[in-house]
This record gives structure tokens, C-alpha cells and sequence, in this order.
């Protein structure tokens, strides 16, 4: 009888069915001996030479057998929810949100970056194929309906949501990012298609019309194609559309009559984020007034464009921005609404380098000011961080200063910024810790400005 299925030979006990998975920095078959010592009742691999004591089954790619394994172990939960897979460079978090609540909160579970870190202290985007169908198991046993999660590149190129049977597969778009895994963006593409191409034909496809990728999204599935946009050419299509500091208003077009909205989210990026979890209310059948009422109970989300006021009268956005694209989205909104705008951002180590001295280049194109310092840095040295994205923002002739310590640089940002500017704090959002090649630290930037007392009130 096996007890439990994993990838990790620290959490085999009696009974566990380990699977030995080739990773980047460590190879699963040489914990193969630990995990037998540990009690595993067999083992599942992708080498021949292997004798282990225990049955052992060779298989073609581990992961994909892990990911099958686990489906099994549950006993296909997916196949008995409604499930819903958002994948795309910018705005998936914001989609689930938007998607779970449009499907009536208490009957949807929901997996994403910010559950991931706050609730699980996991830092991945999309958790191991073990986890997703323990959680969709959960989900049922909670007599839960329906299950939304956010699909990363990385989770479809790894087999992670290898096994889930898919009813609806959102895409938001398509942008640079993940360049040092992919090493283009037709391979970074090839990724995210993968979700559509694996969708059964009696599913459906929710396709953002106006990126400029979204006929390789059509053209990849079997599925139903539905696409949302601000164009007219759209399934759903958003029009009369007032953008605030506050939030927006529009009113949508779709198959089941119009819609009006009105969102305490702020900036175009929320419409289309919107749209799309309309787009999947509709395919669940959900009336027009049961998904108005959901989207607009959704009034922000952690580490996503989270607004605050200081005491001086600076106001203050915390974002996730950590792509080039998102980085540019959020100036661009603010620039429409504040005369003075002050960029602090970072890039994290020991991903995508390509895209520090593009996103110093933008700062220096929209913001007034900007001041570059630490994200996660991890292994490598800040200091050559910094100087990558330096190397950007010199092109524009922009005015900036680097402060690698991330506390005293948004002191310093705090500190130039005069009543009625805006201070963007940009590329950590939601995460609760930074990390260093030796430590990892307690750091928050919203709760960094409360526990300074910097706050004229907790939300706009």
C-alpha cells in the first residue's frame, strides 16, 4: 500500500512511493538509498542502472510520471471540478482573484502567487504536481466546486499541471521575461502554449484579442476560443471606460448583454483583468449580476498595485512590477494622475539579466526620479545587479541614485518626494522576506511603512 506520493526524500516516511526527478541544481536518484532507508515502498526513475531494493519502475520523464502518479493517488479530482488554469507574463494573480471571486468565493479554491507565500510559505507561482492535486482533493472534500490556478511557465514546461483536467485556460499576455531559462521568446512562448494545446475540445480558451501573440493562442487549441479585449473585434470588449486614481468604470460588451463595472482597482491592466474573469463567470453559467457582484467585492490585491497615503501627503503604490512590461504599465498609470512620479525598484538574482538595464531604460522614460536598489539578490552581488540596470538608464539621461539597502532607500524616496507626488515602491509587492547569498530577512514594504508610522491612514 503506498502512503503518499513525492519528489522529496526529506518528507518519505513508511509507505511513500518516491519519485526521483532530475533538478537543476540536485538529481533525484542519488537520494534514491535515503529514501529507501527512510521507509519509501518503491521508487519511480528514469535510469536503468538503478538496483534498488525496493520495486523500482523506469520510466521516460519522471516528472510527467509524478505528476500522473499524484492524479491517481487523489483519484482525478480535477475531473470532478470546475477548473481554471491562468497563465501569461503579467496580471495572472490579479485574474484569479477576479476569477475566483466572479465564481462565488466559498465555493472556489484558489492557488496562486500570493496564497503560495502567505498561506503555504511556498515561493513558487504554481506549486509541485503533488500539492495541486492534494488541493483540488481538499477542494472537494470542503464540497467545493470549482478550483482556479495560476499556471507559470516553469509549472507547464515541468510537467507541475501535467494530469489536471482543464475546463477553461485564460491567457492575459505576453511579454519579455524568463529570458535566462527560455533563452528566447519563442521558447518562452512554446511554454505558455503548452496549456492550450493540451485542452480538450469541449473546453474553453479565454484569449486577451489585443496581444499581439493571442493568433498563436487560437491557432495552438482544440478548445472553444472565447477572446476579451478593448476592441470591438472581441467576444467581450470594454467601452466608455473612466480611469481614476481610485479605481475605474466601464461597461462591458459580451454574449449574455452588456455589463457596467465599476472597480476600486485602478489602471487599464485591471479592465482587461477583469474582462477576463467575466469571460469565465460566462462559461460557468453564472449570471451577469452574480459575476458584477463578485468582481466588484474584489477591492485590491495583495502586493498589486496597493495605494497609500503618507502622513505628508506622498502618495504610495506598492507593486509587484518585476517585468519590464509591468513596470511600464504601472508609470505610465501613474503619470496620467501626478505631476512628480519617484521609481524605487530592484531586480532579483539569479533570474532573467537581460531585462535589468530595459527595465532601467523605462524608469528613466516615465518616472521623474528613480532610485535603484536591492530586490532579492540571492547569490549574486547587488552592487552588479544595480550597475546592469544602470547601464539602461543612462541611455535616457534620466536623474537617479542606487541605494542598495532597501530600507533606507525608500526612506530616501519618502524623503525627496514633496505633497502630491507619487512614490512607486516596485518589484517585491505581496513577499514577506528578502533574500541574500547568506540570509534570508524579514521584509515587507507596506509593513515597513506602517511599522515606521509613515501612513496617514492603513488604505486609500
Amino acid at each position: 500500500m503506498i502512503s503518499q506520493i513525492t519528489d522529496d526524500s526529506r518528507r518519505v516516511l513508511p509507505g511513500t512511493l518516491f519519485v526521483a526527478v532530475p533538478g537543476v541544481r540536485h538529481d533525484g536518484h542519488s537520494y534514491i538509498d535515503r529514501a529507501v532507508a527512510q521507509g519509501a515502498a518503491a521508487v519511480i526513475g528514469e535510469r536503468s542502472d538503478i538496483r534498488a531494493p525496493v520495486t523500482y519502475i523506469v520510466v521516460e520523464k519522471s516528472r510527467r510520471a509524478l505528476a500522473e502518479a499524484a492524479a491517481a493517488f487523489y483519484r482525478f479530482p480535477t475531473e470532478k471540478l470546475f477548473t481554471v488554469g491562468v497563465t501569461g507574463t503579467n496580471g495572472k494573480t490579479s485574474t484569479t482573484v477576479l476569477t475566483a471571486a466572479a465564481l462565488g468565493e466559498t465555493e472556489t479554491a484558489l492557488n496562486n502567487t500570493v496564497c503560495n507565500a502567505l498561506e503555504r510559505h511556498n515561493d513558487l507561482t504554481t506549486p509541485c504536481a503533488t500539492e495541486l492535486q492534494y488541493l483540488a482533493y481538499e477542494a472537494l472534500s470542503l464540497a467545493q466546486k470549482n478550483f482556479v490556478i495560476e499556471v507559470s511557465a516553469h509549472a507547464l514546461s515541468q510537467d507541475r499541471v501535467h494530469g489536471i483536467d482543464f475546463d477553461v485556460a485564460v491567457f492575459t499576455n505576453l511579454t519579455h521575461d524568463h529570458l535566462d531559462y527560455y533563452g528566447s521568446m519563442e521558447r518562452y512562448l512554446q511554454a505558455k502554449l503548452l496549456l492550450f494545446q493540451n485542452l480538450r475540445p469541449g473546453a474553453t480558451a479565454i484569449i486577451n484579442g489585443d496581444d499581439s501573440y493571442s493568433s498563436r493562442f487560437i491557432r495552438a487549441t482544440r478548445a472553444r476560443v472565447l477572446t476579451y479585449g478593448l476592441h470591438t473585434q472581441n467576444d467581450l470588449w470594454a467601452e466608455e471606460i473612466v480611469l481614476t486614481p481610485a479605481g475605474s468604470r466601464f461597461r462591458v460588451h459580451s454574449p449574455a448583454g452588456l455589463l457596467p463595472i465599476e472597480t476600486a482597482l485602478p489602471g487599464e491592466f485591471s479592465v482587461y483583468n477583469i474582462l477576463a474573469a467575466i469571460g469565465v463567470g460566462l462559461v460557468r453559467g453564472r449570471s451577469l449580476e452574480q459575476i458584477k457582484i463578485g468582481v466588484e467585492s474584489v477591492k485590491a490585491v495583495p502586493g498589486r498595485c496597493e495605494q497609500y497615503k503618507t502622513r505628508d501627503g506622498v502618495h504610495v503604490v506598492v507593486d509587484f512590477a518585476h517585468s519590464p512590461d509591468a513596470l511600464e504599465r504601472v508609470l505610465k498609470m501613474l503619470k496620467r494622475f501626478h505631476n512628480r512620479v519617484i521609481c524605487l525598484f530592484g531586480c532579483g538574482g539569479e533570474s532573467d539579466p537581460y531585462k535589468r538595464p530595459l527595465m532601467g531604460e523605462i524608469s528613466g522614460r516615465y518616472a521623474d526620479y528613480t532610485i535603484i536598489t536591492s530586490d532579492n539578490p540571492k547569490r549574486e552581488e547587488p552592487r552588479v545587479i544595480i550597475e546592469q540596470i544602470e547601464a539602461g538608464i543612462r541611455t535616457s539621461g534620466a536623474a537617479y541614485e542606487a541605494i542598495p539597502d532597501r530600507p533606507q532607500a525608500i526612506l530616501r524616496a519618502l524623503e525627496i518626494a514633496g505633497s502630491g507626488d507619487c512614490v512607486l515602491i516596485a518589484g517585491k509587492g505581496h513577499e514577506r522576506t528578502q533574500v541574500f547569498a547568506d540570509r534570508e530577512v524579514l521584509f515587507n514594504d507596506s509593513d515597513f511603512l506602517r511599522e515606521r508610522g509613515i501612513l496617514a491612514r492603513p488604505h486609500l
